[in-house]
């Protein structure tokens, strides 16, 4: 007996050995492109010595591959699918080992994730509309109206394709303030709404999210939309200048602002 407990701790020293502690995903700053900031965050218990090295080792990585094959854990993963999401300036970082119990062996870990979540663009400046965390229509002048899209995240799913969040793992969605919330499904545990409604964040955790519907409504002020024409026009007469055709045009505004100018001044000095 005392031989066999001796293996079993010798084993713990020599093999890595980690456990999922806690996975936070938060999606904020929705974009009227369909684009959002993500942060995650993945905490993880480390058994034994060696799990303790391999870890200090890779502190100065921050490569989310090679964190995913040390600890042989399937959460150490993004957790929106790359296939139907454009992931941009990410960064990992590792965090210094907490909590150490030198006499169990046991430490916790910690990797941080930040990214930005774009959808997909086909050489176009049309998004894929089958890609992003969130889809974008222009519901009517002034409004967009936004609605989650399940297939661009990755966490464990039931055969149905239905997205199951385990206890240890939750998931918030942070919605712009000024938006409106009218369709919910299924609603976090213990939150009761009266639809439509404003509400700053929603918070998912052990449960299955079947038939996952987030629609809301954003619409924007009219010194934006006023903001936002103007600035189109600026853009437009940019790109006009800076193409083929950009010098002619500069010699056409040239010539109708001296000829302006000349009328103006030829009739002041004939009102003298």
């Amino acid at each position: 007996m005392k031989r066999a407990l001796m293996l079993l701790m010798l084993a713990a020293l020599v093999n890595a050995d980690f456990l999922i502690e806690r996975v936070d995903v938060v999606i904020s700053d929705i974009q009227s492109d369909g684009s959002a900031r993500v942060h995650e965050s993945i905490k993880f218990v480390m058994f034994g010595n060696y799990s303790n090295s391999l870890y200090d080792s890779g502190i100065p990585s921050n490569e989310l591959s090679y964190w995913s094959g040390i600890t042989a854990l399937k959460d150490v993963k993004f957790h929106v699918n790359p296939a139907k999401v454009d992931i941009r300036d990410f960064r990992l970082r590792p965090q210094p080992r907490t909590k150490c119990n030198p006499i169990q062996g046991i430490c916790h870990g910690e990797l941080v994730l930040d990214y930005m979540a774009y959808p997909s663009y086909n050489n176009s400046s049309v998004a894929d509309p089958d890609t992003g965390l969130i889809k974008v229509e222009k519901y009517k002048p002034r409004t967009n109206r936004y609605s989650i899209n399940p297939a661009a995240l990755s966490f464990t799913t039931t055969p149905e394709g239905n997205i199951i969040l385990e206890d240890t793992v939750f998931l918030t969605i942070e919605l712009p303030s000024e938006s409106v919330l009218l369709d919910l499904n299924p609603a976090p545990a213990d939150v009761s709404l009266k639809l439509p409604a404003h509400v700053g964040s929603l918070l998912w955790s052990d449960i299955v999210l079947v038939k996952f519907t987030l629609i809301f409504d954003v619409e924007d002020s009219i010194d934006k939309e006023v903001s936002d024409f103007f600035s189109s026009i600026i853009i437009w007469i940019a790109q006009l200048l800076s193409g083929p055709g950009g010098l002619p045009v500069m010699l056409l505004l040239a010539a109708i602002i001296g000829s302006c100018f000349y009328i103006i001044m030829a009739k002041r000095r004939g009102e003298e």
